[in-house]
């Protein structure tokens, strides 16, 4: 069972770093101002476009952006760190000087998105992406305390954590950056 663990957590790996390259490749590619009106109207034939956000929401999807990009890439980070433990690297204490910063962080991050000017028609989504921020921070606990004891369930554990954190994190850029290129 060992090695399908560690081809799992490979798989989320790989899943988490295509998505981390696609939002940036999304951010950092050229914006066409116009579209050939075909494509436009096959566009908005297929998939409704969603309501523009308010002010207020705009200002808090910048806000919770800065948080997120950050997030994103210490996910992957997070998850790099316990592949490279998996196969073969097998220092726990390299392995917790990996993750101590990053569970420092998602609590961090957890606060500050807890604490951020949200208008009430986004309460939910702020509360579904400090939901993420928590399972990550428990997630890196749940590595720190493997580093302690041992105990392999623990990485288990972290690994289904990390998992409905990244889906809950989706979620929210669904609803926050739509249209962004997702590898599934």
């Amino acid at each position: 069972m060992p090695g399908g663990r560690s081809l799992l957590l490979a798989g989320v790996v790989v899943a988490l770093a295509a998505i981390t390259g696609a939002a940036w490749l999304h951010e950092v590619r050229p914006r066409s101002v116009a579209q050939p009106a075909a494509q436009t109207v096959g566009t908005r034939a297929e998939k409704p476009q969603p309501p523009a956000l308010t002010a207020d929401e705009e200002r808090f999807a910048t806000a919770l952006w800065a948080v997120h990009r950050e997030a994103t890439r210490l996910a992957v980070a997070m998850s790099f760190a316990g592949i490279a433990y998996q196969t073969g690297d097998r220092d726990a204490r390299a392995l917790a000087r990996k993750i101590e910063p990053l569970a420092k962080f998602f609590h961090e991050a957890e606060m500050q998105v807890r604490t951020m000017n949200t208008p009430p028609s986004l309460s939910g989504t702020r509360g579904q992406y400090v939901d993420a921020m928590a399972l990550y921070a428990n997630a890196a606990a749940e590595i720190l305390k493997f580093t302690e004891d041992g105990n392999s369930q623990r990485l288990g554990d972290a690994h289904q954590m990390d998992v409905r954190a990244s889906e809950d994190m989706l979620r929210v850029g669904e609803v926050l950056w739509p249209g962004q290129y997702k590898p599934h």
